[in-house]
C-alpha cells in the first residue's frame, strides 16, 4: 500500500515538473521570436521566478535524497548562484533547477513536451511572419535571401530546427523506419535554402550520418568505433575551438585561412580571450554587438555602423563569461555521464552529442533549454537503448532501465 502511494506521489510530482517545464519553455521560446515585442518583459521575469520557486519546492518537499546527493546538489546550486550574480546570466538558475528537478522524470516525456511546445511556437511564428503579423527579419547576401521566419535571427531559426530534429530522432530510435527521416531532411533543406547557416547544415548532416550508423550498427561493424568513442566529442570539440582561438594570430597563414572559413570566429574568440581573460567564477557581462533582432536596422548597404563583436562559441562563452570552474564541471560531468551510457552499450545520446558539440563550437545555445533540451538528461529517467544479443539483428532494441537483455 505504501509502495503504491509512493508511486502515485512520484507520478504526480513528475506530471507537475512537466507542466512547469512546459510553461517556462513556452516563455523562453517566445522570447526567441519576434512575438517578444508583444510580451511585457515583466511577464518573462515573473515566469522565471515562479519556475525557480516551484522547482525548488518540488525538490525540497517531494524528493528523497541521500546525504551525498544533497551535498552535491547544494554545492552545484551555490556555484551557479555565484556565477549568476557575477555574470548576470539569470537564465542559469532556472536551467540548473530544471536539470536537478528532472530526477526520475521520464526523459522521453521531457523530449515530447519540448517537441510539442517549441515546434508549435515555431510553426505559429512562421505563419505569423509570413502573413505579416510579426517581423520576418531578412538579410540580402551574396548567397541569396536569408530569412528568420519570425525568429529573432536567421541562425537562431536554424538552431531551433537542428535541435528539434535531434529531439525527433531521439524519440524515433525506438521504432525506426527510413521514411521517418523525411521531416529531418526537410528541416535540413530549410536550413540550407532559407538561412544559409552552414554550422547547422554540417551538424545536421553529421547527426543523420552517425544516427544511421547507430541504427544499423550490427550491419556496419567496421564503423562501430565511431559510436563507441562518441562520448569524447564534447572535450575534443571544446578544447579544439578554445585552443585554436587562443593561438590565433594573423601571421599564421593556415590559421588565417581557417579563420576566414569560420567567418572570423577564431579572431573574435582570440580578441575576447585577450581582452577579458578567464576567471574562476566568471565575470561581469561582456559588451557585445551582434546583428540579431532589431540590430539589423543598423546595416547600411550590407555594412554595419557598429563594430561586430559576438562570442558565438558556447564553449568559449562559458569559459569567459561563466568561469573556468563551472565550464570544467559541465564538460567533464557530461562527458563522464555519456561515458557511463556507452558502458551500458547505450550509444544514442553520445551519438547525438557529437552533432551538438559540433554545433556548439560555433553557436551559443548549448546551455539554453529552448534549444538544447538534452542537458536535462543528467538526472532524468532514461531508457536503455542497448545492443541485445539475438537473431533479429536488423531491429533496434529498447530495454527499460533495470530490465534484462533477452
Amino acid at each position: 500500500m505504501m509502495r503504491r502511494r509512493g508511486a502515485s506521489i512520484q507520478q504526480h510530482r513528475n506530471a507537475l515538473y512537466l507542466i512547469i517545464f512546459g510553461i517556462y519553455l513556452a516563455s523562453v521560446t517566445l522570447q526567441t521570436t519576434t512575438f517578444n515585442e508583444m510580451i511585457p518583459h515583466r511577464a518573462g521575469v515573473l515566469i522565471e521566478l515562479a519556475t525557480l520557486a516551484a522547482l525548488l519546492g518540488l525538490v525540497v518537499c517531494l524528493d528523497t535524497l541521500t546525504p551525498g546527493q544533497i551535498i552535491g546538489e547544494v554545492s552545484l546550486l551555490v556555484l551557479v548562484t555565484v556565477v549568476t550574480l557575477t555574470s548576470g546570466a539569470h537564465y542559469l538558475m532556472p536551467t540548473i533547477m530544471l536539470v536537478i528537478a528532472a530526477r526520475e522524470v521520464s526523459f522521453r516525456q521531457i523530449i515530447q513536451v519540448y517537441l510539442g511546445v517549441v515546434g508549435t511556437i515555431l510553426l505559429l511564428a512562421l505563419v505569423a511572419a509570413e502573413v505579416g503579423l510579426i517581423k520576418n527579419i531578412t538579410f540580402a547576401t551574396a548567397d541569396g535571401l536569408r530569412q528568420s521566419f519570425g525568429v529573432v535571427y536567421t541562425t537562431d531559426f536554424a538552431a531551433h530546427i537542428f535541435y528539434l530534429c535531434a529531439a525527433y530522432l531521439y524519440l524515433l530510435a525506438r521504432r525506426f523506419r527510413l521514411v521517418a527521416l523525411l521531416p529531418v531532411l526537410f528541416g535540413l533543406a530549410m536550413i540550407y535554402q532559407f538561412t544559409k547557416t552552414m554550422t547547422d547544415v554540417i551538424a545536421l548532416i553529421v547527426l543523420i550520418s552517425l544516427y544511421l550508423v547507430y541504427i544499423y550498427r550490427r550491419q556496419l561493424r567496421w564503423l562501430r568505433p565511431m559510436i563507441r568513442y562518441s562520448f569524447l566529442m564534447l572535450p575534443l570539440a571544446s578544447g579544439l575551438i578554445i585552443g585554436l582561438s587562443n593561438i590565433f594570430n594573423y601571421q599564421d597563414r593556415l590559421l588565417v585561412a581557417l579563420n576566414n572559413t569560420l567567418s572570423t570566429r577564431l579572431a573574435l574568440g582570440n580578441n575576447a580571450l585577450l581582452a577579458y581573460g578567464v576567471k574562476l567564477f566568471g565575470q561581469a557581462p561582456i559588451p557585445i554587438n551582434g546583428w540579431g533582432g532589431d540590430r539589423v536596422e543598423t546595416f547600411t548597404n550590407g555594412v554595419g555602423d557598429a563594430t561586430y563583436f559576438f562570442i558565438d562559441s558556447s564553449f568559449l562563452n562559458m569559459l569567459i563569461s561563466y568561469g573556468l570552474l563551472l565550464t570544467l564541471i559541465i564538460i567533464i560531468g557530461m562527458t563522464w555521464f555519456l561515458y557511463q551510457r556507452t558502458r551500458q552499450h547505450d550509444y544514442l545520446l553520445p551519438v547525438i552529442f557529437v552533432a551538438i558539440a559540433i554545433s556548439s563550437m560555433f553557436d551559443q545555445h548549448f546551455l539554453e533549454v529552448t534549444y538544447n533540451v538534452f542537458i536535462l538528461m543528467l538526472f532524468a529517467d532514461l531508457p536503455n537503448y542497448q545492443t541485445a544479443v539475438g537473431p533479429a539483428f536488423d531491429q533496434p532494441v529498447v530495454i527499460r532501465r533495470g530490465a534484462s537483455c533477452r
